[in-house]
């Protein structure tokens, strides 16, 4: 008789232990820049009562004028306009969890609730983007690429010059680009030569994190094929009440589990179709 071998895939197949990790393998998730990125100047003042929130603007008075000695001036006027943020949004995801899972799997409360709030904000920033209106009249803020969908130097100076045009402040302009877009930038020499980088390469770290043109670059797969470029006040968001998780149980319906509702409520307006310009 030949030799009898013990194998773990079948003699000791049922003293194998399989070990569960607590470590997960987490699912990619994409970028959410604008969340962030847009103004949120109007927020702590409807944090307390209200529903909306009166954005009043004052125009430039027209060009001064000289005045001869002797001679009587005459007094000008502006009329000041108003815009309306109203919080009129309430994004939410819940979830339940019955008492047997969470006494007899691997805890996994914090990691519910956690994607429960990346949904939230992938939904928040869905909206921003569908409200993102640029001007479609002269001047136009809604252009295309030069080359396909290929973004090049020429692009983004249509766009910063539409930009500069309307005397759009320097300081806190941002551009919100797909992956495809992100990538085309190592294309132009002028943003990864040595010659203009004090320190660091993006060809060696494959990031693209200074400014280009004065645009803080931010790359999400949100956006398709559709560059934003844009000063941060051209929208407000206002949240109401931030991310709220609240824990239910469910024993009075008869049920042995625990609900947990996650919601956000909030509002968005877009303020200015100038201080903005797509690309596509």
């Amino acid at each position: 008789m030949s030799d009898q071998i013990h194998t773990a895939e079948t003699e000791f197949s049922a003293i194998v232990p399989e070990v569960w990790s607590a470590r997960y393998y987490n699912v990619l998730l994409a970028n959410l820049p604008f969340n962030s990125i847009i103004s949120r100047d109007y927020e702590g003042e409807i944090q307390n009562l209200g529903d909306t929130v009166k954005i009043s603007s004052f125009p430039e008075f027209s060009a001064a004028t000289e005045l001869a000695e002797g001679a009587k001036g005459d007094a000008d006027a502006i009329t000041v306009t108003q815009q309306s943020l109203v919080i009129n949004n309430r994004t939410y995801k819940d979830f339940i969890v019955t008492n047997r899972a969470q006494l007899q799997s691997l805890p996994a409360m914090d990691k519910l609730r956690e994607l429960a709030i990346y949904a939230i904000q992938k939904r928040v920033q869905a909206l921003i983007v569908a409200a993102i209106s640029p001007s479609a009249s002269a001047p136009d803020h809604q252009i295309g690429y030069d080359v396909a969908t290929t973004l090049g130097l020429a692009d983004l100076l249509e766009a910063k010059e539409l930009l500069d045009a309307q005397d759009v402040p320097m300081a806190n302009r941002h551009a919100v680009l797909g992956a495809a877009q992100t990538n085309d930038i190592f294309n132009i020499p002028g943003f990864t030569s040595s010659d203009f980088i004090l320190d660091g390469s993006p060809l060696t770290s494959g990031e693209v994190n200074r400014a280009l043109l004065g645009f803080m670059p931010h790359m999400t797969t949100e956006v398709g094929g559709v560059s934003y470029l844009f000063h941060n006040s051209f929208m407000t968001i206002a949240a109401q009440q931030g991310i709220n998780v609240s824990i239910y149980d469910l024993g009075s319906e008869g049920k042995r589990a625990a609900r947990v509702n996650v919601d956000t409520l909030f509002g968005l307006k877009q303020l200015d179709n100038k201080r903005v310009v797509t690309i596509s």
